[in-house]
């Protein structure tokens, strides 16, 4: 057992760097745990958090360090909290804005002198002045009662901070006592009042408007009389100095205060022996944050690389080598040619010396090529052996590490495979240049012993200086990848939404936050194209420099002149390996952060599959039996359904109803593997609902969800994707029973007809119709979720369909989500979920009757509104049929007048000729409401 420690915080933060846009929560956590002497995994730490599209919440954040650890407490505190040692808020996770103003996690680690000590996930360790960083922080407000406000404002802390402000201001005779008039005032008002004046007075005093001391001790005791009977935030004080504000509370409150202040998780050390701190909340995935090593991408790379054999890779390193000291022969060649050129009088003589020296240099070139093209065998067989390990990991990853990750990100990622290929010719690069370095240095030292201390430290030079600037490079070669990483999402998501874009003309919006990228990314190059440019400048003064000073001592010495120009040739050759060196330095934070975004899908969590899974008997009915216990779900650090008790018997018909964000998709997501519940359990035929079963369940469920994906392939390939072998014979059946014959009729090559990327060549209707059909080659389902299963079809059409579908899979287990209350009239049971909790749960006719029943009151309310809309007397009721729009009569539809078109052809009338009808959001408005003209179309 190993035996409790205290964790100590080193003095410098740890360094990490996040690898995708929205990653900044984990990478600040795993900083921070690092910087407490806890080794954390980043990558499971992530999938701790719960990181989403959207980020991480700071709710989470700070109960993950409790169970860690630590001993963290999130709050608000004014700005000045964090800079004064007083506050004992530092260590922290705080809230900052980027310059677009969305919110980012950074590390304020502690202050150093002037400088405050932070980790920026972004871009990895920095020092900020206070006023940088001030102008930095994401301001907060939150509404608190006046009891609350007082008893922060007059907490020993605070009042604390706030004697020390004064004592900085100079106000020393007059801090106690009004400190003590304010605090010991039954108002909260006098304690907001002084800390208002006090920062107000500490920025005149900083723009030079009063020095400190008498000046502004006699200024802040003027404001405060001035300012004693006036409302706080419309006096003399302008609100941005106000730590409180009144208002912010409900309508039945006397009065409330708005708290404004920086939101931190105020961090410190705890007992800490290696294992998750809380037992009983302990999970695997907080159990694989302590127990995983850190990611080391280049030992992985080289691990894949002695998979095809050690023979190859070391034959490369003995050729290098070799390469390396034949390039010395060549120089001392070369300075006996010069010696002996003299002695080479006869045309024989001086033909048979050119003949050797060519025959060298084919050797050497001999010797080249075949070190090249191991470097590209290498390269290539790398990069292979990524790519199947990559699309051998993507099966297996869990349904929630694929949804927490924008597509465009994991894109971004697939196509960076490529680059994996140069790591052996970098690899190559280096070793050539830092052994050609060291026999130059050791070639010097043999020509001119004196010269070996100088020649030593010139090579030394050449080695520390890049090596010293990989991590700098690292960091802001990562920050320009993440930007790119932004980029190409938003180009990917400026794509799929062009038409909406284009519609509601949203492209100045969009031109904006595209010059916000492409800002944020050009300060990132920037900044990696000057500490490059920095790297080599100084270190091509050093070598140069050192270089000139051997060559200097050299020539002062004397010496016959074919050993001049061999030891100059050496020594200038020095810096121009350093430079050399440094070009593979330089490139290898690329290299390295590519592998770094490529191996971490590789690393995560996988999905138990159900082939090693012990099967139970045989259920003895043919729907499932499904039962909830104090289940509860988290994610993105907010719960979204709570303490769910549910039992559902085999072969039920459960409709389930609720308003938007209610957690109905959430409740079903748990049967299909979307979440997993934090507390409680869900059992499934009786067993516990683990990682096996549900690939069990899912070999057994029927989905339907417009999020189904319809593929950019044949009809055919759309139906039967993810169907078993003899799933082609049932597909008449499926076609005839999802409606699609008039659709398949109008297709040009039938069930070879192409549907286009996400269906984008068939309505939205057809494509929900394609989706269920592909669900009903599920005949034998034993589970079937139908989540909004016909959204885009008409009512008539919308209740046929789910006939046919609980008639197709009776004596399954049917859960059907719908926002059509007239459609669960008929169905066995209903629930009713609002606010992550199911409020009611019963049979339709009994809720139905209940007086007080949330199911009566959504289906009256849905009823009004139908009647108002079809009822309604403003309105102008149309129909759309083969093109044509018709008036809609009570009994059957009515084509409107035709009108001539151009060259005298008939058509029918369009929107575009009614003037007094305006379309609006795809629906036809009253032709009483006022239209802009010029305004959007759709």
């Amino acid at each position: 057992m190993s035996s409790s420690r205290s964790t100590r915080r080193c003095f410098l933060v740890p360094e990490v760097v996040q690898t995708s846009a929205m990653d900044c929560g984990p990478a600040a956590l795993t900083s921070l745990l690092e910087g407490f002497g806890i080794s954390a995994s980043y990558g499971r730490l992530r999938e701790a958090c719960q990181t989403d599209v959207d980020g991480t919440s700071i709710d989470t954040l700070e109960e993950l360090a409790g169970k860690l650890g630590l001993i963290a407490t999130q709050t608000m505190v004014p700005p000045e909290h964090l800079f004064l040692h007083e506050a004992r808020v530092l260590p922290a996770i705080v809230v900052v804005k980027q310059p677009d103003g969305t919110p980012h996690f950074i590390i304020v680690w502690r202050r150093v002198g002037p400088l405050m000590q932070v980790m920026d996930p972004s871009v990895g360790r920095r020092w900020m002045t206070e006023s940088s960083l001030r102008d930095q922080l994401f301001m907060h407000r939150m509404p608190v009662s006046p009891e609350q406000f007082r008893a922060l404002a007059t907490s020993d802390t605070f009042v604390e901070v706030l004697g020390r402000r004064l004592v900085d201001l100079g106000c020393v005779s007059e801090s106690d006592a009004v400190l003590t008039r304010a605090a010991a005032s039954d108002d909260w008002r006098p304690i907001a009042l002084l800390d208002a004046a006090t920062r107000m007075v500490a920025d005149i005093v900083h723009s030079g408007g009063v020095r400190k001391g008498r000046e502004a001790g006699s200024l802040l005791r003027s404001i405060l009389e001035r300012c004693k009977g006036e409302h706080p935030g419309e006096g003399s004080i302008p609100p941005a100095y106000w730590t409180g504000l009144p208002g912010g509370m409900s309508r039945d409150e006397e009065e409330g205060v708005w708290l404004h202040g920086v939101v931190v998780v105020a961090v410190r050390a705890g007992a800490h022996d290696g294992h998750v701190a809380d037992a009983s909340l302990a999970s695997a995935e907080l159990a694989a944050v302590l127990k995983e090593p850190p990611a080391r991408p280049i030992r992985e790379l080289l691990r894949m690389l002695r998979a095809d054999g050690a023979l190859g890779p070391a034959a490369l390193l003995v050729a290098l080598t070799f390469a390396a000291g034949v390039g010395l022969v060549e120089t001392i060649l070369m300075r006996g040619l010069v010696e002996v050129a003299g002695d080479l009088g006869v045309l024989k003589e001086r033909m048979a010396g050119m003949g050797a020296l060519v025959a060298f240099l084919l050797a050497l070139l001999l010797l080249e090529l075949p070190i090249a093209q191991s470097i590209r065998r290498i390269g290539r067989h790398l990069e292979v052996r990524l790519r199947v390990a990559f699309l051998t990991k993507l099966p297996r990853l869990a349904d929630r590490y694929l949804s927490s990750r924008p597509t465009s990100d994991m894109a971004n990622r697939s196509h960076a495979l490529s680059a994996i290929r140069s790591f052996p010719d970098l690899g190559a690069q280096l070793v050539r240049s830092a052994l050609s370095l060291l026999v130059t240095v050791g070639a010097i030292a043999w020509l001119h012993p004196p010269s070996a201390p100088l020649a030593i430290l010139a090579g030394v030079v050449a080695l520390a200086v890049p090596l010293a600037s990989e991590r700098v490079l690292s960091e802001r070669d990562l920050r320009v990848r993440a930007h790119v990483g932004g980029l190409s999402r938003f180009y990917l998501d400026g794509l799929i939404g062009l038409v909406p874009v284009r519609t509601h003309g949203a492209e100045r919006a969009v031109r904006r936050e595209h010059e916000s990228l492409l800002v944020h990314w050009a300060r990132a190059a920037r900044s990696l194209v000057r500490a490059a440019i920095v790297t080599d400048t100084l270190g091509s003064c050093l070598g140069f420099g050192l270089a000139a000073l051997l060559l200097f001592r050299y020539v002062r010495g004397g010496g016959p002149l074919s050993e001049i120009l061999l030891f100059s040739y050496w020594v200038l050759n020095l810096p121009v390996l350093g430079q050399s060196l440094a070009g593979a330095v330089r490139a290898y934070p690329g290299v390295r952060n590519t592998a770094l975004r490529l191996l971490e899908p590789l690393g995560a969590i996988e999905e138990v599959r159900a082939e090693g899974m012990t099967e139970a008997a045989a259920p003895s009915t043919r729907g499932v039996a499904l039962e909830f216990e104090g289940v509860s779900v988290v994610a993105g650090g907010h719960a979204i359904l709570e303490e769910v008790d549910l039992r559902i018997a085999p072969g039920s018909e459960v409709a389930i109803v609720g308003p938007s964000g209610a957690g109905k998709s959430t409740f079903v997501g748990i049967l299909l593997g979307w979440h997993r519940p934090v507390a409680g359990r869900v059992l499934v035929d009786g067993y516990p609902l683990d990682a096996a079963r549900e690939d069990v369940l899912r070999r057994e469920c029927a989905w339907v969800d417009p999020a189904v994906q319809l593929w950019n392939r044949s009809l055919a390939d759309n139906m039967l994707y993810g169907m078993p072998a003899g799933a082609m014979g049932a597909l008449p059946g499926a076609l005839d029973a999802a409606d699609l014959q008039q659709l398949l009729e109008r297709m040009p090559d039938g069930m070879q007809t192409v549907l286009g990327e996400g269906g984008a060549l068939v309505s939205g209707g057809e494509g929900q119709r394609v989706r269920l059909g592909r669900a009903l080659l599920r005949r034998d389902a034993r589970l079937v979720i139908l989540d909004e299963p016909f959204r885009g079809l008409d009512r008539r059409k919308r209740r046929a369909l789910l006939s046919r579908a609980r008639a197709w899979w009776r004596g399954a287990t049917i859960l059907c989500v719908t926002h059509d209350m007239s459609e669960t009239l008929d169905f066995g049971r209903v629930l009713v979920v609002e606010d992550g909790r199911i409020v009611e749960d019963g049979v339709p006719a009994a809720l139905v009757e209940a007086p007080s029943s949330r199911y009566r009151a959504m289906l009256d309310a849905e009823k009004v509104v139908q009647r108002g809309f079809w009822s309604g007397g403003n309105w102008r009721k149309m129909t759309l049929r083969a093109g044509k729009l018709a008036e809609y009569g009570e009994d059957a539809p009515r084509l409107l007048p035709q009108v001539k078109g151009k060259r005298g052809r008939l058509r029918a009338v369009t929107a575009s000729d009614l003037p007094q009808t305006a379309l609006r959001a795809g629906s036809l408005v009253s032709p009483t409401t006022p239209v802009k003209p010029g305004g959007p179309k759709t």
